[in-house]
């Protein structure tokens, strides 16, 4: 019995000492994204009277990715059809994208 504690006690202390890992979200399945002539254009199936943000991220994959509303496709209300914007980007850049509905947020 006192073995188990002592194993107990190790585990509790052991598991409060790491590091949480940092977030990740996979990338939309409800968005296509395609890059030409310095802008990434994004495009999804928007349903009718559902708001969607995009929200964006330049930190490098495994570091915390610190999500920001991109600002021209923050809360916009779909009509049932194929809404398309883009983004003005370097064509070395590592920015990831992600489709949320509603109130949804990152983190």
């Amino acid at each position: 019995m006192q073995k188990l504690l002592i194993l107990l006690s190790l585990l509790l202390v052991t598991g409060c000492s790491t590091a949480p890992a940092p977030m990740e979200f996979p990338v939309s399945p409800m968005m296509a994204t395609a890059y030409s002539g310095g802008a990434m254009t994004i495009t999804w199936k928007a349903l009718k009277d559902q708001t969607y943000t995009i929200y964006y991220t330049d930190a490098p994959q495994g570091k915390l990715p610190g999500w920001k509303p991109l600002p021209q496709a923050n809360r916009l209300l779909g009509e049932g059809k194929q809404i398309t914007i883009s983004d003005t980007i370097s064509a070395d850049s590592k920015r990831r994208y992600m489709l949320l509905t509603g109130d949804e947020k990152p983190y």
